[in-house]
């Protein structure tokens, strides 16, 4: 079935004029079958008379033509939308602010042995450790740091050992590699001190080295379950030589 057109205003106000002409036609009484006679002016003129029906006749057309109008300019009123102001999302803010919360603002390193300023320094994230030695006088007298990688990352609140005298080989280790009872520090031990604790040989003590340099300084004696090639019967052994 086709779709009929909806109506223009003009023609819907052409049909509701035409139903209220009906309507009124159909509320007029009839006319009389003798209409009475219009009396002759002076001079031989009718004088005509305007009867009530026809008054009310141009009352209720008047009527409907004001509504008609007053209805037209209604609803052809434009009107305003109110359209609400578009949102800027500020792309990158959380981020950044979780970002800035895990990372400090400031790293606190403590620096021993064989520099003139011992003690703790304070410096920027991302620092190294030949930055802490820097920061700590430099080096105090002519000392050997192949036991340490200057170019490795610091990490908050760890020690930086430098230029302690070698210890006798054995569980002690070498290089500046001890710590406090004659424990070997996984922290600052070279490769020689490494390779002399039980159950470590060089390979190990080489994925020892690279694993402190790549994720920073170990935590605990259990941080070397993640160092390849070292399980639990290894840790077992290593347990009561090693310090952090």
């Amino acid at each position: 079935m086709a779709s009929v057109p909806p109506e223009t205003r003009a023609q819907v106000a052409r049909r509701r004029l035409a139903e209220l002409a009906a309507n009124f036609d159909a509320s007029l009484p009839d006319p009389p079958d003798d209409p009475p006679a219009v009396a002759p002016r002076p001079g031989g003129r009718a004088r005509s008379r305007l009867r009530p029906v026809h008054v009310r006749l141009v009352a209720v057309v008047g009527g409907a033509a004001a509504v008609l109008v007053v209805w037209w300019l209604l609803t052809g009123r434009p009107h305003e939308v109110a359209v609400p102001p578009p949102t800027v999302a500020v792309a990158g803010a959380a981020p950044s602010a979780t970002a800035s919360a895990a990372t400090p603002a400031e790293l606190v390193v403590d620096v021993a042995g064989k520099v003139r300023r011992p003690g703790i320094v304070t410096l920027p994230p991302g620092s190294r450790v030949h930055e802490a030695i820097t920061a700590a006088g430099g080096l105090k007298g002519e000392v050997d740091t192949s036991g340490l990688n200057l170019a490795r990352v610091l990490a908050d609140g760890e020690q930086v050992l430098v230029g302690e005298p070698a210890a006798p080989a054995g569980p002690a280790g070498a290089g500046g590699a001890t710590a406090a009872g004659g424990l070997v520090n996984l922290n600052t031990a070279d490769l020689v001190a490494l390779d002399s604790l039980p159950g470590v040989g060089p390979v190990t003590a080489e994925a020892i080295i690279a694993w402190r340099d790549e994720n920073g300084p170990f935590r605990s004696v259990e941080d070397l379950l993640d160092v390849k090639g070292i399980g639990e019967a290894t840790l077992a052994e290593l347990r009561d030589r090693v310090a952090v």
